[in-house]
C-alpha cells in the first residue's frame, strides 16, 4: 500500500514539473513575440499547486 502511494506521488511530482516547465516555456515565447502572457483562473489556480508541490517535496520530501 505505501509502495503505491509513494509511485502516486512521484507521478503527481513530475506533472508539477511539467505543468511549471510547460508555463515557463509559453512565458518565454510570449516575451520573445513581446505578447501579453496571461493565465485564466483554472491554470492559475494549477500552476500554483504545482508550484507549492514541488516546493513541498524539495523541502519536506516523501515520508510515509
Amino acid at each position: 500500500m505505501i509502495d503505491i502511494l509513494n509511485k502516486l506521488f512521484l507521478f503527481l511530482f513530475f506533472l508539477s514539473i511539467l505543468n511549471v516547465v510547460r508555463n515557463g516555456f509559453f512565458l518565454i515565447r510570449s516575451i520573445k513575440q513581446e505578447e501579453r502572457f496571461s493565465l485564466d483562473k483554472n491554470r492559475l489556480l494549477f500552476l500554483g499547486i504545482s508550484i507549492s508541490y514541488i516546493l513541498l517535496m524539495i523541502i519536506d520530501g516523501v515520508k510515509l
